[in-house]
């Protein structure tokens, strides 16, 4: 599905996210919320799951007063992880990430002049990450077709009759597995306080049996 309808589910993640002063925003929760609008990255990437803890790291090592400049470290962050993924799901393909976002601190500054709320600034900050990822582009090399946008309804026809999309879906439902168990280990690993160190990526081990268990699926 395109990037567009996804939206919305995303200005309401981040709203629920940002309302809440008794339970701040966080690396995981913002690397989560990415993930989930990034489910609607064509073509279908890795990068939807073994981005959120770069991400995450990235927001959390932020300065305490840099907070913004860390949201978009981690956006940015991110969207190269959907671009390094492409290939994994689908071979031939070469993602670019888009142009890194940037000025989200004017934005913010605008959203809390006009006195807007929580909701307001969640649906500016929705916006924005659509902007950035529809610069995102990729290129189907064995053809070779360009896709100009991360935003389509569908992968063209002349890439569909290539790829063996029954194996695209099983690797994505692989690596949905494989990141739950993930999760579970990292919440059990985290401190008392929930929030995850910036070395808790995925990294290492992790991330080499990740990429085997992708490879069991050709």
């Amino acid at each position: 599905m395109p990037l567009t309808p996804k939206r919305i589910p995303l200005q309401f993640e981040l709203t629920s996210i940002l309302e809440n002063p008794n339970d701040p925003l966080t690396g995981k929760k913002l690397g989560k919320a990415l993930s989930n609008f990034s489910k609607g990255v064509l073509p279908p990437t890795l990068g939807v799951f073994t981005g959120i803890y770069p991400a995450a790291a990235a927001y959390d090592s932020a300065p305490q007063f840099g907070k913004v400049k860390g949201i978009e470290n981690a956006i940015n962050i991110f969207a190269s992880f959907n671009a390094a993924g492409m290939p994994s799901v689908i071979p031939g393909f070469v993602g670019t990430p888009p142009p890194p976002i940037f000025g989200l601190q004017k934005l913010f500054d605008i959203v809390r002049k006009t006195n807007g709320t929580p909701a307001d600034l969640a649906r500016a900050l929705s916006f924005a990450i659509l902007a950035n990822y529809t610069l995102g582009t990729s290129t189907f090399t064995p053809l070779p077709v360009f896709i100009p946008t991360w935003n389509i309804p569908v992968i063209p026809v002349a890439i569909r009759d290539e790829i063996d999309q029954g194996k695209a879906d099983a690797k994505m439902a692989l690596g949905a597995k494989q990141q739950e168990a993930i999760d579970d280990s990292k919440d059990y690993r985290s401190g008392p306080d929930g929030i995850l160190g910036t070395d808790d990526d995925l990294t290492g081990p992790e991330r080499e049996e990740f990429f085997d268990r992708m490879n069991q699926a050709e």
